[in-house]
């Protein structure tokens, strides 16, 4: 080996045996710093033991007789000595493990405990604050602590002793009284699908101590289900849904729990093919149907980003708000559907009404226009004939005669339509009709031919209505009856009866009579007889119409050969 080699080599020993030096320095000086540290807490647990020591007649008591879990825990938060509740409460033995308060205190309410905690050290007692904590087995349980400081012979903080009551039970049996109660009053009077799932979804979600609940409105027609209300990172500016989604009866969690009506707690969403991801995956899933009459008619979904988060006294509860709720969605549900079929009738009302404006206008239009060239025909007509009345045979001027009924019964015709359509229900309803005198007068009127007479059989009744549209009624049923007449003996009786909320009218001939089959055909506008057909078909038309704007009734009784009697009811 040649010299340089040594003497690197050398040189590489010497450094080597200087940074050993070195390392050793700094191990003696952690290991008195150790040292002393640990003769320092020696001291204080020294101190502490006898203190404990001390006070142990007192603390015995404690241990042996007290009820609620009994816990020393450390400045340095190590829980030194716990009695026998504690060790069945929290599931933990110290004689075997190390535990601290950070091991037992639920994570999200772990600052506040340290906040907590820094306060006692100032005030030196603690008076029923309640916060969770979870144990061995990971069951997470509500506690009510109070606590006070245990100081050393020179008045310094060493320890703290604290009594941990259970108030689980009492704690959800409140928390269910609550939300019952702030859901009943939320809910309580509203009207509106949105405000009843928003207030649902808030009060279920401070329940459950999440940030994500859904309320999902079904809709039974096409089977799907619609996001509407939402707690959490889903909920938009002015109760609006975000990212709104919607889905199948049976498509996810939410579809297949909307398909069985059955209620589910997803421990552990990860292992369950149907989960579907909304915003953000989470590990725990509970999803209750709201029933109304057999059917589901929403979906109350809530998830946690923990797995087995949700209990059985979650799923009951919230069961019981479903039920609670469920009638008044489900009226909220029908008064939206009542206020969209108004909608669409009062929009199917607008146009009619546009319609029949539309129509009586062409209407009027028409028989203007038809009647025109009718009286032109019938005046060229008659010119010709006055002109030619020498040269015309019989036969010819026989033909005039019937062109010229012809044009008669057209013109009655048209006048008849327009009749028919200007029948309208808002005129003059308030006004006092005496149908005594009405009809009397319409005798008076009327062609009636020597072979006929009419009988009113007593003082007719005053009502309140139309005097146009009650002589239109009974101008055309007594027409009718003079049309239909026998050639001899003919009589029409007019008579009524008096209820308590209408009268029964009666018109009655002893003409032809009418076949049962023809019973419902002639009312219908245009339709008539045979034995009529110079009838233009449109008179029991107005009768019918006119009758039934008076919420009334209109039938007949009729026998070949023997007469008809046609009976109506108008509304008092």
């Amino acid at each position: 080996m040649s010299d340089d080699k040594i003497d690197i080599l050398k040189r590489a020993l010497l450094r080597q045996k200087k940074a050993r030096k070195e390392a050793e320095k700094i191990l003696e000086y952690k290991s008195l710093t150790l040292f002393n540290t640990s003769q320092k807490l020696k001291k204080v647990n020294e101190k502490l033991e006898s203190l404990l020591n001390q006070k142990d007649s007192q603390l015995k008591g404690v241990f042996e007789n007290i009820n609620d879990a009994y816990l020393v825990i450390a400045i340095d938060g190590e829980i030194i000595k716990i009695n026998d509740v504690a060790e069945v409460f929290f599931g933990y033995n110290l004689s075997k493990t190390k535990l601290y308060v950070k091991d037992i205190v639920y994570k999200e309410d772990y600052k506040s405990a340290i906040e907590t905690f820094s306060e006692l050290l100032k005030n030196e007692k603690l008076s029923n604050y309640i916060f969770r904590i979870i144990n061995k087995k990971n069951q997470i349980k509500w506690v009510n602590i109070s606590a006070s400081i245990i100081n050393d012979e020179n008045k310094k903080p060493i320890a703290t002793q604290c009594i941990v009551r259970d108030i689980t039970k009492q704690r959800e049996k409140q928390l269910v009284l609550d939300l019952v109660s702030n859901t009943a009053k939320s809910v309580l009077g509203k009207e509106d699908i949105g405000e009843i799932a928003w207030e649902i979804s808030s009060n279920i979600a401070n329940y459950l101590n999440t940030n994500d609940c859904v309320i999902y409105l079904a809709n039974d027609e096409n089977k799907t289900l619609e996001q509407i209300a939402a707690y959490g990172e889903k909920k938009g500016k002015e109760n609006t849904v975000k990212n709104k989604i919607y889905l199948s009866f049976g498509k996810g969690i939410v579809g297949s729990v909307a398909q069985k009506g059955v209620s589910e707690i997803i421990k552990d969403t990860s292992i369950d093919e149907r989960y579907v991801v909304d915003e953000e995956k989470r590990n725990s899933e509970i999803t209750v149907p709201i029933i109304s009459e057999g059917k589901v008619i929403g979906i109350i979904d809530a998830e946690h980003k923990d797995k087995n988060y949700f209990t059985q006294v979650h799923l009951n509860t919230i069961e019981n708000i479903a039920s609670l709720v469920s009638l008044q969605l489900k009226s909220a549900i029908n008064i939206r559907e009542r206020k969209r079929i108004e909608q669409k009738n009062k929009d199917l009302v607008n146009k009619l009404s546009r319609s029949n404006e539309e129509l009586k206008e062409y209407a009027h239009i028409v028989s203007h226009d038809l009647k025109s060239p009718l009286r032109s025909i019938a005046a060229l007509t008659s010119w010709i004939k006055t002109d030619n009345v020498d040269k015309f045979g019989k036969y010819s001027l026989q033909n005039f005669a019937d062109i010229e009924a012809t044009l008669e019964n057209m013109e009655n015709l048209i006048s008849d339509i327009l009749k028919f359509s200007s029948i309208e229900e808002n005129e003059k309803e308030d006004e006092k009709i005496d149908l005594d005198k009405l009809v009397k007068k319409l005798i008076q009127i009327l062609y009636i031919p020597e072979h006929l007479s009419i009988n009113v059989k007593k003082r007719l009744p005053i009502l309140k209505g139309d005097k146009i549209k009650f002589q239109q009624l009974f101008q055309n049923l007594i027409s009718n009856a003079i049309k239909f007449s026998r050639a001899n003996d003919a009589i029409v009786n007019i008579d009524y009866l008096e209820f308590q909320t209408h009268y029964k009218f009666s018109v009655q001939d002893n003409g032809i009579g009418i076949e049962k089959r023809h019973f419902d055909k002639i009312f219908k506008i245009f339709q008539f007889l045979k034995k009529s057909e110079n009838s233009s078909g449109i008179g029991l038309s107005i009768v019918k119409k006119i009758v039934n704007i008076y919420k009334g009734d209109i039938w007949l009784e009729s026998e070949l050969n023997k007469g008809t009697t046609f009976y109506f009811t108008i509304k008092k």
